[in-house]
């Protein structure tokens, strides 16, 4: 858990953490082997000298005369623990258990110092002989140093090849699994549409085909989702164009037919609901190209219109009043004549929406809009009542808005601040890119 809290911590590469999991087994494997080599080196010595004191406590304790010790120099038998050197009886006062041996080790310059004693209790036969044994560095033969020396280095050795060894390994095996990977990785960076259908390629192990074939599966899913939604845009784009021209070719056909029928007495209620019904199949027309515009990958521009801004926020304001009927609010509209060249249908469709939502979900109270050149803001009254209906009904209609704006690089700001509603959309026309463009002249 530690391990995984500091890797996800450092966030390495893969193959970093590879090698810094491999060195620390590696180290941890020959540290401990060169510990455990060594212990053994020592506890063989031990079983050397334990033999050596039993067999002087043996040979003593058939001839106590110590006749027989002569190939016994340095060794000390006794049958009194008080009996040994003074200053080892000095130093342990309580004579040692049986057969365990015990180490003093005493350091000077003088006798009896810088000598290394070793002594134990020898049962034999029912007998118990304390046995002590001194060694010095004067005393040890070349040829002990010799095989310790070389005991060392042989230790030595096996543990710089065992690391090199290990070394190699851990190198060999990353150079195996690192070109796969990077072979997995340029074959996904590669991916597109067009590559999508060709055979996998073999990456050397069956984990990594299984990410590929996972990879290109999720790849060849958002692919259908997104033929699947272009499909419905051109489908739907193509069954509302049949309707939209008929209402179109039908209004062409009514004023025709009237103006054919001079005897009858237009009614300017009939022309105003033939100029509306005119106007929402134009703009049924506009919604349709803009909505497949905005459904295409290319940068192919909108149609580009002059229009007034502040007529067609009053004209959206009227079209929309319907939704404000039985509902006690006030609306405050505060527009300044304003010419633009934008493209008029994503206007349209853009404060259509905010205008429809602001009307919509507002029970009471007050809806402000206010429009300054290419700048249009909408503030709205919120109550408990409608926060939920609010959250619900306005998920779409701002999401197509928000789409819209980035797409043509608009500003756009939704806010809710103190019970109210803020919109705040930026229409960047090309007069006012020319506007500051000359005033960032005039700055320089």
């Amino acid at each position: 858990m530690l391990y995984v809290k500091i890797m996800s911590k450092a966030n390495p590469s893969l193959r970093g953490a590879l090698i810094l999991v491999f060195t620390v087994i590696a180290f941890v494997l020959i540290t401990g082997y060169s510990f455990l080599s060594t212990r053994y080196f020592m506890s063989g010595m031990d079983t050397i000298i334990v033999d050596n004191l039993n067999w002087a406590a043996t040979v003593y304790a058939d001839d106590e005369s110590g006749s027989n010790l002569k190939g016994f120099d340095n060794y000390k038998v006794t049958r009194e623990w008080h009996d040994q050197p003074a200053f080892i009886v000095e130093s342990e006062p309580t004579p040692p258990i049986d057969n365990q041996l015990q180490k003093l080790n005493m350091k000077g310059e003088a006798e009896p110092f810088n000598l290394m004693f070793f002594y134990m209790a020898v049962d034999v036969r029912g007998e118990i002989f304390y046995v002590s044994f001194y060694i010095s560095p004067d005393t040890v033969s070349e040829m002990v140093k010799s095989h310790a020396r070389e005991s060392l280095i042989t230790l030595l050795v096996i543990g710089l090849g065992s690391a090199a060894s290990v070394a190699l390994v851990v190198w060999w095996f990353l150079y195996q699994l690192a070109r796969p990977v990077a072979r997995l990785g340029v074959w996904a960076r590669e991916l597109n549409e067009k590559t999508l259908d060709d055979h996998i390629p073999d990456f050397g192990f069956r984990d990594l085909n299984d990410f590929a074939r996972l990879v290109r599966n999720s790849l060849i899913s958002v692919k259908e989702g997104l033929d699947r939604e272009q499909s419905f845009l051109r489908h739907t784009s193509h069954e509302l164009r049949t309707p939209i021209s008929v209402i179109q070719n039908n209004i062409e056909l009514l004023r025709k037919l009237k103006e054919h029928q001079a005897i009858l007495r237009n009614d300017p209620r009939e022309i105003a609901v033939v100029e509306r019904i005119e106007r929402a199949s134009q703009t049924m027309k506009d919604l349709t190209t803009t909505l497949l515009w905005l459904g295409k990958t290319d940068n192919e521009p909108l149609f580009i219109k002059d229009f007034r801004l502040d007529l067609l926020i009053k004209s959206l304001v009227d079209d929309l009043g319907y939704l404000l009927k039985y509902k006690d609010i006030t609306v405050s509209l505060v527009t300044k004549p304003y010419s633009c060249k934008l493209p008029e249908a994503a206007v349209q469709i853009v404060l259509g929406n905010l205008i429809r939502n602001a009307f919509q979900h507002t029970m009471e109270g007050g809806i402000c809009i206010t429009q300054r050149d290419s700048v249009v803001e909408i503030v709205n009254d919120l109550n408990i009542e409608n926060e939920e209906a609010d959250s619900l009904g306005f998920g779409l209609g701002l999401e197509l808005t928000a789409k819209l704006t980035h797409r043509l690089g608009w500003g756009y700001h939704h806010t809710i601040k103190q019970s109210q509603a803020i919109v705040c959309v930026c229409l960047n026309s090309e007069k006012d890119q020319a506007n500051r463009q000359q005033h960032a002249v005039k700055q320089r």
